[in-house]
């Protein structure tokens, strides 16, 4: 059987990152596609047997941005279809809303490093993870709100579909093409820089072998056997 998996990316480096590598590892067809350019750039449902949604610097609650919509529109697509759906970070709010729940600005934003608090770590690691959000999600009606920190809710599941709020993608080369581009806008201190870079072991891998069971856990909960 072929399992074909679609990344959704909202720019250059909202990249898929060590899901993408477990992914390939599982001998998936693995593409990604370009959200922020709009429904053309946007694969079709049944184009997909897995859909994960990547993180984004923009809001889901901004209106102003048409391909949100458009997104949203393909993620509701997707769940009635039965395709089952991982959302990461921007990803897990646009599923939070599509399946019910809500998203709100935090009334802090949460970045650095994070353990969660974990209802089941076989399901959602605790961590370490990066944390990188100023909006949060509430688990939709019926899902099982399976890890937190004190400022929010990080991981949901229902059914085959699995939203999170953490960053498991993430290595230090990403995390750091993110502190470049806030640092030079003024968005983040140095403090913080160095707490985000100085997170990553000496080969700049994140939490690789969690994050592999995060995404394998995804894929079995689809039926997927691997």
């Amino acid at each position: 059987m072929t399992v074909r998996v679609a990344f959704l990316q909202h720019s250059e480096w909202d990249v898929p990152g060590l899901l993408g590598e477990r992914s390939r590892e599982l001998g998936f067809v693995t593409t990604s596609f370009r959200a922020d350019h709009g429904s053309a750039s946007l694969p079709t449902v049944d184009m997909v047997d897995l859909l994960v949604v990547m993180g984004s610097a923009e809001s889901v609650t901004d209106g102003s941005l048409a391909w949100i919509g458009h997104e949203r529109r393909l993620v509701a697509s997707a769940v009635e279809a039965g395709v089952p759906v991982l959302g990461v970070c921007f990803g897990g709010q646009l599923l939070a809303q599509v399946l019910g729940g809500t998203v709100s600005r935090a009334p802090l934003p949460e970045i650095g490093w994070r353990l969660l608090d974990t209802d089941d770590p076989a399901r959602v690691p605790a961590g370490p993870w990066v944390v990188w959000h100023g909006d949060r999600f509430t688990a939709p009606p019926g899902a099982d709100p399976v890890a937190r920190t004190e400022e929010s809710l990080h991981a949901f599941i229902l059914r085959g579909h699995t939203g999170v709020q953490f960053h498991p993608e993430a290595d230090r080369d990403i995390v750091g093409h993110w502190v470049a581009d806030a640092r030079a806008q003024g968005r983040l201190d140095t403090a913080m820089a160095e707490e985000l870079l100085g997170g990553f072991g000496p080969d700049g891998r994140g939490p690789e072998e969690q994050a592999r069971q995060l995404f394998d856990g995804y894929v079995e909960r689809a039926g997927i056997q691997h």
